[in-house]
């Protein structure tokens, strides 16, 4: 295990200032990514990401090398990699200075070990009661203010929950606390359109690749707990795990919990993601 690590602005610091804006507004985007033998796997993905994230905000990304050089000092071998940018420091008030300098951070934790029977075997998940905000001018973007993800997760505490499950305030079924959320049914692919809220993972990206790459049908459209009920398999996915089977959904709606069995869509997909990983 390695201990947790932090750069601000490229120095061994831990104290943030109080007045940035990050900490007072969640005024900023963020990327978690793996850090394998030194290796970024689709790093280009994700420092794309982290741009036009920051574009959509009116904020400044910090240059690729810069991120390079921290992660390069912070995470030689293996690690769980995150880079935050936040709009800096300002005084008190929403009004920000536009040429203000940005905060850049860069922190690594100990990687996390996925035991090989969640691939195999799938991973149980829950229904959240916290509903996701819906905001289209913030749809896609991996914002700083997680408060969303923060109330759903403090509803369980039982380990072996993977992820909760989360609808918008529609009662559309949009994607995991900390994952992106896809369903197989008749041999096609489903996932919620990320056009009011919800995030852009990179790991989402490269499925969507992969099914076009095999010829699976993909939609993106509003989904229902019906629709997952009655969903032949359904998948997880984020930039840590990779993409994962769900094997059970907890829930006191109509129809849960649910189980689902069939491995078939997502064997197919996780063939299709290898030639991929050597990005």
């Amino acid at each position: 295990m390695i201990a947790p690590q932090v750069l601000i602005n490229g120095e061994a610091d831990t104290m943030l200032d109080a007045r940035d804006r990050g900490l007072s507004y969640g005024d900023g985007v963020f990327r978690t990514l793996r850090c394998e033998q030194g290796r970024l796997p689709h790093w280009r993905r994700h420092f794309a990401k982290l741009q036009a994230d920051c574009l959509a905000l009116g904020i400044a990304c910090p240059a690729e090398a810069l991120w390079l050089s921290d992660i390069a000092r912070l995470a030689p071998g293996n690690a769980v990699v995150k880079l935050l940018v936040t709009r800096g420091v300002s005084m008190r008030g929403y009004a920000c200075e536009m040429a203000a300098p940005v905060t850049r951070l860069t922190l690594v934790s100990a990687l996390p070990s996925y035991p090989n029977g969640l691939y195999r075997d799938g991973v149980v998940t829950r229904l959240c009661d916290w509903r996701l905000t819906i905001q289209p001018g913030l749809a896609g973007i991996k914002h700083l203010n997680r408060l969303d993800q923060v109330m759903a997760r403090r509803e369980w505490s039982d380990p072996a929950i993977f992820d909760g499950l989360m609808l918008n305030t529609r009662g559309e079924l949009v994607e995991g606390v900390m994952s992106n959320l896809f369903l197989a049914c008749g041999g096609e692919l489903y996932t919620h359109p990320l056009d009011d809220c919800g995030v852009a993972g990179v790991t989402r990206g490269l499925v969507l690749e992969a099914a076009q790459v095999l010829g699976i049908a993909v939609h993106e459209v509003p989904l229902t707990l019906a629709h997952l009920a009655g969903a032949d398999e359904v998948m997880l996915c984020n930039s840590l795990v990779g993409l994962l089977p769900v094997r059970q959904c907890l829930g006191a709606a109509p129809g849960f919990p649910a189980s689902w069995h069939a491995r078939c869509l997502y064997m197919s997909l996780q063939d299709a993601l290898k030639p991929l990983q050597a990005e």
